[in-house]
């Protein structure tokens, strides 16, 4: 086990950590929320680089949150405040961007988290929309899914999303307290957990990951621990 980092706003210090991705070549790409700004150190945790300031511009961030990388190495980032995804090269070189704040179609509201497929597919959970919106590398959309309530298939302030080498969807479904599971288009498969502190129960949910094996890792936040599944 190793550590790295500590509070502060210099190279490698960090802020309240929100997002955290490992490129191919074992980087870590960091998401410095309260430094808005995204951090990349090397496998052994020793500073190369950081991109972004606070602000609206291209490139800045106002609260950046989930982040995630592709097979190319692009790095794509939930700029949580300012309501939008943007997209950077792997040296921090602005690509693009999409979203605007809003309900409608391609809009969103409070992004939280992101994943890509291998078919790159870029899933966003829509965190005050309570759905979940699919896109193309280009920011179009391609589905949603989901709205706000508690039967099956709907959310309420989804957190963290991953998907698996076949393009099954797994939904941090924060604010009931359990794990949804979608097919690659977007339908509901099966849930569980629900709120509690015992084995399989949440209080609150953010990141979720899917390992090689297949396990689900979520991160329980108010329970303070890690469940895999």
């Amino acid at each position: 086990m190793k550590e790295f980092g500590t509070y502060g706003s210099g190279e490698g210090e960090f802020d309240c950590l929100a997002g955290v991705a490992v490129n191919r070549i074992g980087q870590y790409i960091i998401a410095d929320r309260y430094n808005h700004r995204i951090q990349v150190l090397d496998p052994s945790g020793r500073f190369l680089r950081a991109f972004g300031s606070q602000g609206t511009a291209d490139g800045r961030f106002n609260y950046p949150w989930g982040i995630t990388t592709d097979a190319l190495g692009f790095i794509y980032v939930c700029d949580k405040e300012n309501h939008r995804v943007q997209v950077f090269q792997s040296d921090g070189t602005f690509v693009g961007k999409f979203g605007s704040c809003g309900g409608g179609r391609g809009q969103l509201e409070h992004p939280h988290y992101i994943a890509v497929s291998n078919t790159n597919r870029v899933i966003v959970s829509d965190g005050n929309n309570h759905r979940v919106q699919i896109f193309d590398v280009n920011g179009r959309v391609l589905t949603s899914f989901g709205s706000e309530g508690s039967d099956d298939g709907q959310f309420k302030f989804p957190r963290g999303v991953a998907v698996d080498d076949q393009g099954y969807i797994v939904v941090a479904d924060s604010g009931n307290n359990r794990i949804q599971i979608f097919s690659p288009d977007g339908a509901f498969l099966k849930s569980y957990g629900c709120w509690g502190s015992g084995d399989g129960e949440f209080k609150g949910l953010e990141g979720v990951a899917v390992t090689s094996t297949g396990n689900i890792v979520v991160c329980d936040r108010e329970n303070h621990r890690v469940q895999v599944f």
